[in-house]
């Protein structure tokens, strides 16, 4: 099952005592994350929060600070529940609208629009013939193999990392804001542990210590690892890691010399890991008995294959004209998509979906944000089976570019990462039950010889079959005549049967 919501949220703020009144709001930030995503009955509960931050001017000085708000949210769906063994729900949620609403230079009202993604899962159970049942019953049987999904595993992890600021930069008086974003993780799998490892970047903008309101961006990337142990997937399977970072804290430090140019982050990263592993089961295609005539019942299911499981890196390009030219560089760029659509097309897949980008950045009025959206479409070039039923795909805007262009426009350039798996469906008929048996009468003479002429179409099973005779017994009296798949040789004129 799969399904969309849009979900209003309202956050009304008050700033804390210490931070300055509200003269002019600059800019309004909200990211929020799934908590949970539990299905009990016919209905999921998702559970999550969301983190709203107001950079804004003071009336003192017009000096820029922020302050940082959190709300909890929750919503049910409706799900389908029949015939469903442990189902799985995955959930994603994205900020695709924010207003705010001043009430006072102290108080104010966010609302944020969320778009919530779930998807449900069901393992869902098929009765088989069981094929070691009956001495004198043959049974013609297949490998059928499909993808089975697996609970998705959840661990947290703290870091506590420093950095230094280089030579060029200013030491930090007060931190206005900071932000931590991790990039694409790269995941290695060994037995049954997960080794991920990433890049958080680390993002400050401060005032210069002992200045008059200069403000300086500093960017920081630090490698991280983590270790998820004893997943419960074996060889065959794959894993996908999701990684949040559920709270942060940014501060300075004094280095050895006594100088606030030392950059402490603080944080949390959940990491999700979305699990499936490759089944196989033999199952009855046929069969038949010396000593009964069987009346059977048969199953057709659709079986999920993973047909396609990659990652691509592409760019959106676009040119933004600001009301009021910038000076470079500036100081921050985020990025969020939306809507985000997978077609099958002839050669691959087309992605296609909406982006909106907020640049900070200093003006000949002060200190601006300028927000900017389009749309985009990529083809990702894809040989891919003809049963491919469904795409999914996760857009990830990792980087950004800018260039000043001499009109006073900026060339922008955003770097997406798309997490991309198609799903094939196999359609497999089996027997699923035996729903009679009745005797066979037999002739008095019970032991005969049969010289059978074949056609081109006859194999192993089906001559067994047309005379009730181990299939074993032929291919024993006719050691020439058949080849390793039970099919006749070329050449083959006449099978004996010994009956």
């Amino acid at each position: 099952m799969h399904t969309t919501v849009d979900k209003d949220l309202e956050l009304e703020g008050t700033l804390p005592d210490f931070c300055p009144d509200i003269s002019r709001l600059i800019r309004v930030d909200c990211i929020p994350y799934i908590d949970s995503s539990d299905v009990n009955g016919d209905k999921c509960l998702v559970t999550g929060k969301v983190v709203c931050s107001i950079l804004y001017e003071t009336d003192y000085k017009n000096k820029i600070k922020s302050a940082v708000f959190a709300k909890d949210f929750s919503h049910s769906f409706e799900v389908q529940n029949q015939n469903c063994i442990t189902p799985i729900s995955e959930a994603k949620i994205r900020c695709s609208h924010i207003s705010c609403k001043m009430l006072s230079p102290r108080k104010f009202i966010i609302k944020p629009r969320m778009q919530l993604d779930l998807d449900v899962y069901c393992n869902s159970i098929f009765k088989t013939a069981d094929t070691q049942s009956g001495d004198n019953t043959f049974f013609k049987t297949k490998e059928i193999t499909f993808e089975k999904k697996l609970p998705a595993y959840t661990e947290e992890f703290s870091f506590d990392e420093e950095n230094s600021l280089l030579s060029s930069e200013k030491p930090i008086g007060d931190i206005v804001f900071g932000t931590i974003r991790l990039q694409p993780p790269q995941v290695t799998i060994s037995g049954n542990d997960a080794h991920v490892k990433t890049n958080a970047v680390i993002k400050v903008l401060y005032e210069e210590e002992n200045s008059d309101n200069e403000l300086v961006m500093a960017t920081k990337i630090i490698p991280i690892s983590m270790t998820l142990s004893n997943l419960d997937v074996n060889e065959s399977g794959k894993i996908n890691v999701v990684l949040t970072v559920t709270d942060e804290k940014i501060s300075s430090e004094l280095d050895a010399y006594g100088e606030n140019r030392i950059i402490k982050a603080d944080f949390t990263v959940r990491a999700k890991a979305d699990m499936s592993e490759k089944v196989s089961e033999v199952v009855a295609t046929d069969l038949f008995s010396t000593d009964y005539i069987n009346k059977t019942e048969s199953t057709t299911v659709a079986l999920p294959m993973l047909a396609a499981d990659l990652e691509r890196n592409f760019a959106i390009d676009t040119v933004v004209n600001p009301e009021r030219q910038f000076t470079f560089p500036l100081f921050d760029i985020d990025t969020t998509i939306n809507d985000v659509k997978a077609e099958l097309v002839e050669g691959g897949i087309n992605l296609s979906g909406e982006y909106t980008t907020s640049i900070l950045g200093l003006t000949a009025d002060g200190y601006e944000s300028v927000d900017t959206s389009g749309t985009f479409n990529e083809f990702v070039s894809l040989d891919l089976p003809e049963n491919v039923t469904n795409v999914e795909v996760n857009l990830l805007p990792f980087d950004n570019n800018t260039t000043l262009l001499p009109d006073g426009n900026i060339a922008l350039r955003i770097m997406v990462n798309a997490r991309i798996k198609a799903y094939a469906e196999d359609q497999q008929t089996f027997i699923s039950n035996i729903l009679s048996q009745d005797p066979i009468v037999k002739d008095k003479e019970t032991y005969a010889v049969i010289y059978y002429y074949p056609s081109k179409k006859d194999n192993l099973w089906n001559i067994a079959k047309k005379y009730y005779v181990n299939p074993t017994i032929i291919k024993n009296a006719n050691p020439n005549a058949f080849d390793e798949q039970d099919q006749l040789k070329t050449g083959t004129r006449m099978v004996l049967i010994k009956k």
